[in-house]
């Protein structure tokens, strides 16, 4: 590996992470302002995980075609994409959700992993 892919993905993950965060905080503002204070639905992790998986297939996809070069896949993929999306977060929210005892839980776990999947596929065939 190269120090400018090395490079690449480090910037391209710091530049996810600072959406990611910027989506909690976004996210943290507006239950702030709702009257019932139960967990909800955890709208920002659901919205990067979906946007990051959509993103990664459309990489993907171009990478295989040739049109985006090693550098610019690892700065996209591993960089923006992994820094933007998160598995860890995920799990936090399962857990608050299950202790809350709220009736949330199965569909979120359903919703990320069949949104996942489906935009990852569509971003393979949008770029295919």
């Amino acid at each position: 590996m190269s120090l400018l892919t090395v490079i690449a993905v480090g910037v391209g993950a710091g530049l996810g992470a600072q959406l990611r965060h910027a989506a909690e905080q976004l996210e943290r503002r507006a239950r702030a302002r709702r009257v019932d204070a139960g967990p909800g639905f955890p709208w920002a992790t659901f919205a990067v995980n979906a946007l990051g998986s959509g993103g990664l297939g459309v990489l993907v996809g171009l990478h295989s075609a040739g049109v985006v070069g090693p550098t610019w896949f690892a700065l996209g993929g591993a960089g923006v994409c992994g820094g933007l999306t998160t598995f860890s977060t995920l799990a936090l929210d399962v857990v608050r959700l299950v202790r809350a005892r709220s009736s949330l839980v199965a569909g979120y776990v359903a919703a990320q992993v069949v949104t996942g999947l489906g935009l990852f596929v569509a971003g393979l065939a949008l770029a295919g």
